[in-house]
């Protein structure tokens, strides 16, 4: 009796284990996300602003210093979401909320730096 307990055991665990697990993943991105590959390429002294907008597009918001400077911000928040389940027994789901922002700061039409914040 006991043989046949265990082997049922086993049968109902080999035949759940493929089909009562599952689960989903999404990723939203909203603004402009400036990969640090491209903030690479910016050289200071030499980098203009026709290029910035060429390769980056337009910044979110514009900050005039005082003559001749000016901070350009780029934006970016990325929601990640998740989920997943255990056929009747549990359920779960998660969401994690990333924002960041890239500074260029320009010297009459030349980059002066760049930062993260």
């Amino acid at each position: 009796m006991r043989t046949i307990c265990v082997a049922a055991l086993y049968a109902l665990a080999l035949l759940s284990a493929g089909c009562l697990v599952s689960g989903h993943s999404n990723v939203e991105r909203k603004g402009t996300y400036v990969a640090e590959s491209t903030i690479d390429r910016i050289t200071p002294g030499k980098t203009d602003k026709a290029w910035v907008r060429a390769v980056i597009g337009e910044p979110t918001e514009r900050v005039p210093v005082d003559a001749g400077r000016e901070i350009w911000k780029y934006a970016y928040s990325e929601t990640k979401r998740s989920g997943g389940y255990v056929f009747l027994i549990f359920g779960a789901s998660d969401r994690k909320v990333t924002q960041g922002s890239v500074f260029i700061e320009f010297e009459k039409d030349l980059v002066a730096r760049t930062w993260r914040g």
